[in-house]
């Protein structure tokens, strides 16, 4: 059921209320947006129009679903204002995080975790979820039937990041570690690294970046800042990426004239030209790596008159000279010079791909 019908389920005073909570977006930190579950009315009838009253909310918090059946009036209850159930949303969320942080106090290895990164990292409170593992009546009961995980906002700045294609730019840009202790009394350390679709994309996507272990005897004090700086040395490296990638392609297109036929005006990744040479035609498709500069551009020749097997004919071309070291239009005089060397190569193999 998509976010209308589930408002038009409540009751129309309600409405208001319900709208706010599905369209606020996240909460907390988890990379997750709030859910309604379960609608029902508190009383009975026989009305066609929906009157839904009562529900369970789902609030995302350290990748587990928090379900809160029976959420408390306030005081301070304002119904005029459709945001009033949002904010008692996010005051649950607040006394929850609190009440998991708490449970750590009876565990002294986890609670200096917690302590250290929180007051010697920049890391902050807001920026930290704990989540508890299995129910039990204490904190060592609960670390040997279950794990507990940490989950932590890194603070990364991704306003320079490439831009990616329409419809895969979609939600907030953000990285969460998950760092999960597992029992017995949380011996075994497995961190996980969460990235938004948006991120995710624009880095190259999910194993574009790998994520350090964590070393035996460390902390999260000395580790978290680690990943937090590799990921941000990986956003720098892709933002000059995207700008060589830029120069790169400019200066061809700026070679080639009116030939162009295609260009990727978004990641800057492949351009297509239709070229002549000595009255043969034929296209031209330059492709540059994710990791260009260091990795150098193909270049794929293809025939406008002949095919291979009902397909046209295509050769890949990459025996030139080529350094990272050199500037766009160096890259680009000296790549166009081979290829022109070698269309006549190009040009005899194609005819005689074609059967007799």
């Amino acid at each position: 059921m998509d976010a209308n019908a589930i408002v038009q389920s409540f009751h129309p005073k309600l409405q208001p209320y319900i709208r706010e909570v599905l369209c606020s977006g996240n909460v907390g930190i988890c990379a997750g947006s709030l859910k309604i579950d379960d609608v029902q009315s508190g009383r009975p009838t026989i009305e066609e129009s929906d009157c839904g009253d009562r529900f369970k909310l789902i609030i995302p918090y350290a990748e587990v679903g928090i379900i809160e059946e029976n959420v408390p009036s306030l005081a301070n209850w304002d119904s005029q204002d459709s945001k009033s159930l949002l904010y008692v949303i996010c005051e649950l969320l607040a006394l929850y995080r609190k009440h998991q942080v708490s449970l750590l106090s009876d565990y002294s290895r986890l609670q200096f975790e917690y302590s250290s990164l929180v007051y010697q990292t920049p890391v902050c409170e807001d920026d930290v979820e704990v989540l508890i593992g299995s129910r039990g009546t204490n904190i060592k009961s609960r670390l040997m039937g279950g794990a507990v995980n940490f989950l932590i906002r890194l603070k990364i700045d991704f306003s320079d990041l490439p831009p990616v294609p329409t419809g895969e730019d979609s939600g907030e840009c953000a990285a969460v570690l998950v760092v999960t202790f597992h029992p017995p009394e949380g011996s075994r350390i497995i961190p996980q690294l969460f990235l938004s679709p948006r991120v995710e994309k624009a880095l190259g996507g999910s194993s574009s970046f790998h994520l350090p272990p964590f070393p035996s005897g460390s902390c999260l004090m000395d580790y978290v800042p680690v990943v937090a700086e590799q990921l941000r040395d990986r956003v720098s490296a892709m933002c000059v990426t995207y700008e060589k990638k830029k120069e790169y392609l400019g200066a061809f297109c700026y070679r080639m004239g009116k030939a162009m036929l295609e260009f990727d005006a978004i990641s800057f990744s492949r351009a297509s030209f239709l070229l002549e040479c000595r009255d043969f035609y034929f296209l031209l498709h330059v492709s540059l790596p994710m990791h260009f500069p260091k990795e150098r551009p193909v270049f794929v020749l293809q025939s406008v008159y002949h095919s291979s097997y009902g397909k046209p004919f295509k050769s890949r071309y990459d025996d030139y000279p080529y350094s990272p070291r050199w500037d766009p239009s160096e890259m680009v005089e000296r790549a166009c010079t081979c290829i022109t060397s070698y269309v006549e190569v190009f040009q005899r193999n194609s005819i005689q791909s074609c059967p007799i």
